[in-house]
This record gives structure tokens, sequence and C-alpha cells, in this order.
């Protein structure tokens, strides 16, 4: 929540046109909305034998999460920024015997997944093409760096947790397309990724955007993100997946 409040005061300092701020050719474009991911897949430690199934061993279903984003349109040959937040925390209670962490846990169980997601991309628009096409096709490429900060706890009722955390920076490939064939209107799509040894992390995402008036725009659409990452003692395979809806303001 502390990082969804401080992304919206960014957004509301960095949110004004472009004269108001004195940088010319300069596009901003904010946005706070509402996620319903899905988790799919497992987890375990590295004491483990083999991975806890995040929904029948934790017993985690789609949760309703807070996320936001902020991009900037630079001028002349500076590359253009983006920035993503999206902090989730899964919490239930389950009646399952396994092994987490060495220990062997059963009965009534408390099981909790905190999986805070932040990425910094700094891109290029492909030249010509938005003018070439009348404004209508844009596509981006750049380098997204994406930063994990993971936690997987049980604990019996009334005892100490057993927990592992991660903290991870990955390098990522950054690849978005925005077609509008109307004024008002646009299809977005987003690509992060990347494959290194026999690690990978990929999210893919598409939108629908419409302008409500003025600089105020409402956009929906469906986000699906995949792991498989081994540090720090904690593995991870599993995805989060499902839709969005969000509004903001663009300059």
């Amino acid at each position: 929540m502390y990082t969804i409040r401080v992304f919206i005061c960014l957004l509301i300092v960095l949110a004004a046109p472009a004269r108001v701020m004195g940088l010319p050719m300069l596009g901003i474009e904010g946005a706070v909305g509402v996620w319903w991911p899905s988790p799919s897949g497992g987890l375990k430690t590295a004491s483990d034998d083999s991975l806890l199934d995040l929904r029948d061993d934790f017993s985690f279903s789609r949760e309703t999460e807070l996320c936001g984003r902020l991009k900037v349109n630079m001028p002349l040959l500076i590359p253009n920024a983006y920035v993503m937040a999206n902090p989730l925390r899964l919490n239930e209670r389950t009646k399952k015997n396994f092994q987490f962490g060495g220990e062997s846990f059963s009965g009534d169980l408390d099981t909790e997944l905190k999986f805070n997601q932040y990425d910094l991309g700094l891109f290029y628009a492909v030249p010509f093409l938005r003018a070439a096409t009348l404004n209508r096709l844009n596509v981006d490429a750049g380098l997204n760096i994406r930063f994990i900060d993971a936690e997987a706890a049980v604990s019996e009722q009334g005892a100490n947790p057993v927990s592992e955390s991660m903290s991870v920076v990955i390098p990522q490939v950054y690849l978005g397309a925005q077609f509008q064939p109307i004024k008002r209107f646009s299809f977005e799509a987003e690509a992060r990724g990347l494959t290194y040894r026999d690690e990978s992390s990929y999210s893919l995402l598409g939108r629908v955007k419409a302008t409500a008036f003025g600089p105020v725009f409402v956009s929906g659409g469906y986000r699906y993100d995949e792991y498989d990452i081994d540090r720090s003692g904690l593995v991870m395979d599993f995805s989060f997946s499902g839709p969005f809806v969000e509004t903001g303001l663009s300059f």
C-alpha cells in the first residue's frame, strides 16, 4: 500500500501538461488500477523435495490487488521511460500435510506469499512508423529491469512461521505496440521477458483504452506473468494471470 501511495504522489507531480513543466515534446501517461490475479504452479525451498502447489497445498485463489504505472515519452534522443508497480500478497488458511523449509506441517496452517514486482523500462519508438501510418501505429523496443521482492511463509496456529525470501533484479527485453484506429480509442500490447540458463521470467499484457474526457482515460485488459526462478534458497515455478481495469491521465 505504501508503494501505491508513493506512486500516486509521483503521478500527481508528473502528470501535468508539458508546457507547465517547461519540457517541450514531453508526453506523460499515468494510471492506477485494480488487477485480479489467479495463481497457478508451485514453489519450494532448497530443503524441500518437491514443489508445493499454490492452489492445492497453500489454498491460494484469485486476489484483488492494486497496480500502477507511469510512462514518459522524452524529447529528442533521450530514451523514453516506463515504471510499473505490482505488489501482491496472498494469505490463506489450509488443512494440509506437507514439508516446507525442511519442517513438516499438518493440521490448521496459515500460508502467505508476498510477491512485490517493480519494473523500470527504457525504450525507443521505431523511427518514422507513427508518421508512416498517420499516427495510428507505434512500436516500442528497449530494456526492462525487473525487481522482485518475494517471501513465502507457513505456520501452525500460534507458532512462529517458517519463511524463505528472495530479492532479485532481472534484466528483460521490452516490446510494446499501440494501434489507434480512431482518435479516442486504442489497442495496446506489451511483452517483457528473458530466459537465462535455467531461469525465465515473462509478462504479457493486452489493453483496450478509451478517452473519457480531456486527459482522462479508462482502460481494461488481461495480464499474464510467468516465473521460473531459483535464488536464495527459494524455488518459484508459477504464474499469475487475470483481468485488470485502470483509470489515468495522458498528456
